[in-house]
Order: C-alpha cells, then sequence, then structure tokens
C-alpha cells in the first residue's frame, strides 16, 4: 500500500461560517465551488475517498489531518500510486487552548511515493471544536490582513486574517497545548498558544532614519516618551505592554537627530517615539515610574 499525505499549499481568506449551505457541504464565492466537510473523516475513509477522484476537489479538513501519512489496514486497497494536493482554499486559523480549525484544501493529480506497510488503522480524534480570533497592530489597534498562522515546528500555514483582521481554525483536543506562529512581513513574529476570540497583538519592526543619513532599528533603542495633558515620562521598551492599543491618541517619530537630542537629551541619539496616550486613560498609566 502507497501512502498518502494532505499538505495545505494556498490557503483561502474566505471563512467556512461565512459560506452559503448546500446539500453537499458550502459554497464558496471566492471559488466558485462547493466545499465538503471531511472532518468527521477516518484515515481510511479519506484513502477510499480521494483514490476514487480524479477531478479538483475542495474540501474542508482539520489541521490533524495535514502533514502526515493517512492509513489503512494493509489487506485493504493495494495502491500503485498516490494523490499528491496541491491546497487551494483553506479557512485560516490559530489555534491554541484546545483545538485546531478545519481546513478548505483542494485536492489535485497523483503521484508516486514508496511502499508503506501498515497494520492497524490510525485512530482519530473525535473531540473537534472552531477557534476564531483576531490579529491587530499593537500600536494602533488596527486589524491586520494576510497575517498567517501556523503550527510551531510545522511550515505549511494553517490560517491567514482576513481584511478584518479575523481568522478561524478547526482542532482536535489533541492540540489544545500546541504553540503556534503569527507572521507577517514587517512585524515581530509572536508565538502564543490559542484560545476561542484571543486577540494576538502584532508589533511592527520599526526603522528609524535619523536626519537622511543613517538608519537605526529598534535594537538601538530609541528613546520612548509618553504623555497625556501635562502628565509625561520616558519609558522602557518593555512597559510599552501596559499601554492597550486603544489608548494610543497619536504615535509620532521624531525623526531629526538634532533637535531629538535637543530636546531629549543624548538618550535621543537613536531617535524619539512619542506616544500619546489618550485623556479618558490618561488616569490608568502611571507616569511616576521613569526610565
Amino acid at each position: 500500500m502507497k501512502d498518502l499525505q494532505l499538505v495545505l499549499a494556498e490557503p483561502c481568506l474566505e471563512q467556512w461560517n461565512d459560506m452559503k449551505q448546500t446539500d453537499d457541504g458550502r459554497y464558496c464565492d471566492r471559488c466558485e465551488k462547493t466545499i465538503l466537510d471531511l472532518t468527521d473523516k477516518s484515515d481510511a475513509e479519506l484513502l477510499r475517498f480521494f483514490k476514487n477522484k480524479q477531478e479538483n476537489v475542495c474540501g474542508r479538513l482539520l489541521s490533524t489531518q495535514l502533514n502526515r501519512k493517512l492509513v489503512q489496514p494493509s489487506s485493504d486497497l493495494r495502491w500503485h500510486w498516490l494523490m499528491p494536493l496541491a491546497m487551494g482554499a483553506a479557512i485560516i486559523t490559530p489555534a491554541q487552548a484546545q483545538n485546531l480549525k478545519p481546513l478548505i484544501v483542494n485536492a489535485d493529480k497523483m503521484a508516486a511515493s514508496a511502499p508503506v506497510s501498515v497494520d492497524s488503522v490510525a485512530k482519530t480524534s473525535v473531540v473537534r471544536d472552531t477557534l476564531n480570533g483576531m490579529v491587530v497592530d499593537n500600536f494602533t489597534g488596527k486589524p491586520l490582513t494576510g497575517v498567517k498562522v501556523r503550527q510551531k515546528h510545522f511550515e505549511n500555514v494553517l490560517a491567514i486574517t482576513d481584511s478584518t483582521g479575523r481568522f478561524e481554525i478547526g482542532t482536535t483536543n489533541k492540540d489544545i497545548a500546541a504553540p503556534f506562529i503569527f507572521e507577517l512581513d514587517g512585524y515581530s513574529a509572536v508565538e502564543t498558544s490559542l484560545n476561542d476570540n484571543i486577540i494576538v497583538k502584532l508589533t511592527t519592526v520599526i526603522t528609524i532614519r535619523l536626519g537622511g543619513v543613517s538608519t537605526v532599528a529598534l535594537d538601538k533603542k530609541p528613546l520612548l516618551v509618553v504623555y497625556a495633558g501635562k502628565d509625561s515620562c520616558t519609558i522602557d521598551v518593555s512597559r510599552m505592554k501596559e499601554i492597550p492599543p486603544e489608548w494610543i491618541e497619536k504615535l509620532e517619530v521624531l525623526k531629526d537627530a538634532k533637535a531629538a537630542v535637543a530636546v531629549y537629551g543624548s538618550k535621543a541619539a537613536y531617535g524619539v517615539i512619542i506616544i500619546e496616550i489618550k485623556e479618558a486613560h490618561a488616569k490608568k498609566f502611571d507616569f511616576s515610574q521613569k526610565n
């Protein structure tokens, strides 16, 4: 018997719950195809399903059904071929605390692989759930589109945030404690476990150009100044976690090196980031703890 491995290559931005219910599954307006729900299928059932499919098929799968060999009793189907999958529509998602969400995949042509002898059918978990979440900019609180979500130690993308920054993922109880990675160009990657309705905050990799001459990254420690009305203080970057995005009224970067040093002293040699806190939240921040 040859083995079949399902791999997600091109996730889709459509959310499963937003698709139209049909007799056979759900209809995706973006792909203009009916998506079959395969999340309750065993390994043997998946093998039989794809064995009889010669055309592309879009299906919804659990993340635990991906990136591993599907197996069945060696007395069953003696395959001389294997189906590789060109995954073309996946629901994105991070999964933390208890479950990973079903993905939409597109099965394509077949490819051979070395024979494998398997004496027992792999057991699959029946505990399933769908987790939803959102990814936002840590400073502005704005939703981030196109954030890739994958399970740590795996390269395949399991979810991508949509235009509202939201994602969803189907999971089983086997993946409850698995860490997930959130990645977007221009932002520092975040590793975290997941729970339903989680909000993940990504921080931009800030590059400051001083006087139009040199470029200084965050590891050069620009001075951070926080103020609200007449209250102000300088803080270490570690205290940024004390300022939720919704508190921020305005964020400015002082680019002129000479002007920065003239106002804030030598500590501003690598630039100044000025953060204004909204009046409604001013009393919630401790301005007495100066860096």
